[in-house]
């Protein structure tokens, strides 16, 4: 966490490489490390947010327990990736492990809000 910090071209690595490799070793069967992983992804994000998609749903409720200010920028990142993507289903599972609704759309007739 200091080399990110003193070193930001690292931020890429550490986000696609470290993070992603500790996620298949199940990091957060150890508590400090998980700990650990945690302040990292806070530390790199929004770089961070693809390797945290890639947490089983339990893990990634925790993190965003344990980190609430990420919650909305992650949920703002999810909406905005599963636009360019369109796949509803993992969509909502995002959602769902994010304590959110499905996404609202608002008509451009009356301006009504459709769930």
């Amino acid at each position: 966490m200091q080399a990110v910090a003193t070193y930001k071209s690292l931020i890429p690595f550490v986000c696609s490489t470290l993070l992603s490799r500790l996620i298949t070793k199940k990091v957060w069967t150890n508590p400090q490390l998980w700990e650990g992983f945690i302040r990292c992804a806070k530390q790199t994000e929004p770089s961070s947010f693809d390797a945290l998609l890639q947490l089983p749903k339990e893990q990634l409720r925790d993190l965003v327990e344990k980190q609430p200010v990420m919650k909305g920028k992650l949920r703002e990142y999810v909406l905005k990736k599963a636009g360019n993507k369109g796949n509803k289903t993992r969509l909502a599972g995002f959602l769902e492990v994010l304590g959110e609704g499905p996404p609202e759309r608002q008509t451009a007739a009356d301006g009504a809000i459709q769930a």
